[in-house]
């Protein structure tokens, strides 16, 4: 018996000391590519014709592979990057389009209200009671004049446009909000889509910042919801604050607000008149989405190449971020290549 417990221990040290030296080993990758006609090699810089495509040859087995082509709005330098400085933003702006489906010129008249300030002291999100009160009370700006939202029923081919200047509110923190009151219910409520919702910010350098509209902290406040309307029942659960992928009427859809689209749904002729807002966080305008890379590989794939294609002139400096990880550790590594496009 003596002898079992002298063998299980060194086994079970030869074990943790394999486990350990796993979690401490560093990510392997090479990065190379096969020059042809049309992709040279220039000093460390790849030299490739506009839309023809690179292979990039890759060697060493990451748990996972993410890559960032460079091009504006992927590259690697802004992955973490939450906000730009001020001064170097030469224009910035809230574009967005509206438009109205179902009802009439009688219901779509006057329904929808957007609003701006940079004096909102922001929603509570738990106590409804006050943060209703807060949102009718305070001392709003128009967003965009009402008058020229639209006012009956159109269709997404015809809707209509805006492109607010964001300029004198850059560095302050502002909130942005969306009041809809129907006012009549002779025929159906109308649905409102706002369409890709961001704010743009184009630098000096001629380069742009996107924020969308899925990152302002987009928050309903459901008037109605003490009302227990028969066709509200179905957000069954945070009435108050609550959004909806299904039909719902007069509730917010927000499940594609990250590109900058979502909606509130119509109410049917006769039925109760719906009232609610939707508010933002207390945003900046110099807010920046961060670059986003393209995930190539992960755990249950094996990547022995990946295929690029830059269709526009220019200089890139493409990353592949290489990752392995584990509930102990994690480990990293990048890889860069200086890429020139040309005709």
């Amino acid at each position: 018996m003596k002898w079992h417990k002298l063998y299980i221990v060194p086994m079970f040290l030869v074990a943790l000391t394999g486990c350990q030296s796993e979690l401490e080993q560093s990510v392997a990758l090479d990065v190379s590519i096969i020059p042809n006609e049309n992709v040279t090699t220039v000093g460390d810089t790849l030299v490739v014709k506009k839309g023809s495509p690179m292979v990039f040859n890759l060697v060493g087995d990451p748990d996972y592979l993410t890559f960032f082509s460079g091009e504006r709005g992927h590259q690697y330098i802004y992955k973490d990057r939450d906000r730009v400085d001020p001064n170097d933003i030469e224009s910035s702006k809230l574009k967005f389009s509206i438009w109205y489906q179902y009802g009439n010129a009688t219901t779509a008249t006057d329904l929808m209200h957007m609003y701006i300030s940079d004096s909102f002291p922001g929603l509570l999100k738990s106590n409804f009671n006050a943060d209703s009160v807060t949102v009718e009370s305070h001392a709003w700006k128009d967003l965009v004049d009402p008058t020229a939202l639209p006012q009956a029923p159109g269709t997404a081919a015809k809707a209509v446009s805006f492109e607010v200047d964001l300029a004198s509110y850059l560095g302050s923190r502002f909130a942005i909000a969306l009041k809809y009151q129907a006012k009549d219910n002779s025929a159906s409520q109308p649905k409102v889509y706002i369409v890709d919702m961001k704010i743009v910010n184009t630098m000096k350098d001629g380069s742009t910042s996107t924020l969308y509209a899925g990152n302002f902290g987009l928050t309903p406040v459901n008037m109605m919801a003490h009302f227990n309307l028969d066709d509200q029942t179905s957000l069954s659960t945070n009435k108050e604050y609550g959004t909806v992928t299904n039909n719902t009427s007069g509730i917010w859809n927000l499940k594609d607000a990250a590109t900058g689209n979502f909606f509130i749904h119509s109410s049917n002729t006769g039925k109760a008149l719906k009232y609610s807002w939707l508010v933002s966080d207390l945003i900046m305008a110099n807010a920046s989405s961060p670059d986003a890379g393209t995930a190539v590989k992960n755990i249950t794939q094996r990547l022995d190449a990946y295929t690029y294609t830059y269709n526009q002139v220019g200089t890139y400096k493409a990353t592949f971020l290489a990752t392995n990880s584990n509930y102990k550790a994690e480990s990293r590594t990048i890889r860069e290549l200086n890429i020139k496009v040309v005709e």
